[in-house]
């Protein structure tokens, strides 16, 4: 008997970009060959939709990894960061570029902290939220989220975001498209479809058998 569990076990959201990529980079791990290595076409073909696979192996090369259809490389050698720099190679975030550019005003290749907190408030923030509940981002928050997520030291100590750092953020659980929280089931779904029952606008007014 098919149970809602069953239906609805897996997750159809994933918390945020950041947690999709780590999934991915880990399944991959896993899908190694007798040797234990991870075969390049595989990691090609992850990539291959929408690009070709030529793409792909050019990239590979470029970070100094195998690249040849046949190679595999050690396990240890593909990590989450390097797998990370290969997805933003071979699919770059232009629309996070276009962002970049328009905080900085051109002018830098840093947003610093008041660009910053003024980006968090004006475009970041939903206006919708209570100020009392949901206070308004100030320098020190600003600050805990530069030193969360820029990976660029001297940046860092300046208190200035790189445009790393700022898709590091917005794809971060942070800026997760749905409430993380919801996104665990909190009631027991094991039994058949038969025994729930479904609240629609048809049968909430139905008695009996009509």
């Amino acid at each position: 008997m098919t149970c809602l569990k069953k239906q609805f076990g897996r997750r159809v959201f994933a918390p945020s970009h950041t947690i999709t990529k780590l999934t991915t980079w880990m399944r991959l791990s896993f899908l190694t060959d007798p040797k234990g290595k991870v075969p390049v076409k595989v990691v090609a073909r992850t990539f291959a939709s929408g690009k070709t696979e030529k793409l792909v192996y050019q990239c590979l090369s470029d970070m100094g990894l195998p690249s040849g259809k046949n190679e595999a490389m050690e396990k240890e050698a593909f990590t989450f960061d390097k797998f990370y720099a290969l997805y933003h190679k071979i699919c770059p975030r232009n629309d996070i570029e276009e962002l970049f550019r328009t905080v900085t005003q051109g002018k830098s290749d840093k947003i610093n902290l008041e660009q910053f907190v003024n980006f968090l408030n004006e475009k970041q923030r939903d206006p919708r939220l209570n100020e009392i509940l949901y206070p308004l981002y100030d320098d020190k928050r600003a600050v805990e989220i530069i030193d969360t997520y820029e990976q660029d030291d001297e940046a860092k100590a300046a208190k200035c975001l790189t445009k790393d750092g700022l898709i590091r953020y917005l794809m971060s659980d942070e800026n997760a498209p749905v409430f993380l929280d919801r996104l665990d089931f909190y009631m027991e779904m094991d039994q058949p479809l038969a025994h729930y029952y479904i609240n629609s606008s048809h049968n909430t007014y139905l008695s009996g058998r009509q």
